[in-house]
């Protein structure tokens, strides 16, 4: 299934308001659903942030997820938008806490206070994906030669814990 041109879009939003036939309708209507289930199913192929992970195991890390603008809202610093943001998954650290990380370049006319360090993170919008909030995030700013400014924010994931496993008397520890 391919997605809807822009062309179809119009069509259906011309329509919106005055069918002419319940078949134009009924024609819209499943050219809409299937376009929500192929977004839902990439959505699902790309992974959602719950997913489980065992201890040991080592998953190859998926590819960031890029957008073309994010905005980040910090506590003090207010709102800082980022152009060209990548979300990565990183890898596990020695205790197994899994991380991820939000980088993206500064805009060169934004000329507002830089967070770094440890800051609280209030929210964050990336297109395409939730993101967390009210969350304390480490956030490091790295110059480049021609004065361009890479933001790069990161957190621990909270990940659900797997279920307990019984030991040889069939209890858990």
């Amino acid at each position: 299934m391919t997605r809807l041109t822009h062309e179809r879009v119009a069509e259906i939003r011309a329509g919106q308001y005055a069918y002419r036939t319940a078949e134009q309708l009924d024609r819209d209507v499943r050219d809409l659903l299937a376009e929500r289930d192929q977004l839902l199913a990439e959505a699902a192929q790309r992974g959602k942030d719950t997913s489980v992970v065992g201890a040991g195991e080592s998953t190859p890390a998926p590819a960031p997820h890029r957008a073309a603008r994010a905005e980040l809202r910090f506590g003090v610093h207010g709102t800082v938008p980022l152009l060209g943001p990548a979300v990565r998954d990183l890898e596990p650290d020695y205790y197994g806490h899994h991380y991820r990380q939000i980088g993206g370049w500064l805009p060169d006319t934004w000329s507002g206070a830089l967070p770094r360090g440890t800051e609280h993170l209030e929210w964050a919008h990336v297109p395409g994906l939730v993101m967390p909030c009210d969350i304390n995030v480490q956030v490091s700013t790295s110059p480049t030669r021609d004065g361009s400014r890479y933001l790069t924010v990161e957190w621990r994931r909270e990940r659900p814990r797997t279920a307990p496993q019984p030991n040889a008397l069939g209890r858990t520890a």
